[in-house]
C-alpha cells in the first residue's frame, strides 16, 4: 500500500518601508517582467504586461542550486493586494500588501510554503526554511529600491 505524501506548512512574514507611493510599489509588483529584476531566484517570466486575478505566470527559477520551472497563479489582485499560489520546486501561497504611509508606503509580505516531511524532507526543509526567510528579506530590499528608483 503506497505511504500517503506529508508536507509541512513553513510561514514567513516581513514587511519594509519605502519612500516609494503604494501606486507605484502595486504595478511593480502586479508586472511580472519586474520579477526577475527584485527576486533573484527568478530567472526569466512569461505572462500577461500586468496580473489580473486569474492570470498565470510561467518562469524559470533558481533554488537551492536547481534550475527548476515555475508557474504562478494570481488568486486576488486588488489596488493594495497581489496574492497568488507558485509552485517553483514546493507550492507556496504568498500575499503582497502595499499600504500608503507618510513619506510613501509599507510593503508587507508573507509566504505559506508546503515543505516536505519524513526524514529526507526533514533536512530539505530545514535548508528551505532557511533560503526562504533569506529571499523574502532581500526581495522585499530590492523591490523597494526598484519602486523608488521607478519613482524619480
Amino acid at each position: 500500500m503506497p505511504r500517503a505524501h506529508h508536507t509541512k506548512i513553513f510561514q514567513t512574514q516581513a514587511s519594509i518601508a519605502s519612500g516609494a507611493s503604494w501606486e507605484t510599489v502595486i504595478a511593480t509588483i502586479l508586472r511580472p517582467s519586474t520579477w526577475p529584476q527584485w527576486q533573484a531566484e527568478i530567472v526569466s517570466t512569461e505572462g500577461p504586461e500586468r496580473v489580473e486575478e486569474g492570470a498565470v505566470v510561467d518562469g524559470a527559477a533558481r533554488l537551492l542550486g536547481f534550475d527548476v520551472t515555475g508557474r504562478s497563479i494570481a488568486t486576488n489582485v486588488q489596488e493594495d493586494v497581489f496574492e497568488e499560489d507558485v509552485i517553483v520546486g514546493v507550492r507556496m501561497r504568498v500575499t503582497y500588501r502595499v499600504m500608503p504611509r507618510e513619506g510613501g508606503s509599507l510593503i508587507s509580505h508573507r509566504m505559506d510554503a508546503d515543505l516536505p516531511a519524513g526524514i529526507a524532507g526533514s533536512v530539505l526543509s530545514l535548508l528551505l526554511r532557511w533560503r526562504l526567510k533569506k529571499m523574502q528579506v532581500r526581495l522585499l530590499d530590492r523591490l523597494r529600491v526598484q519602486a523608488e528608483e521607478a519613482s524619480r
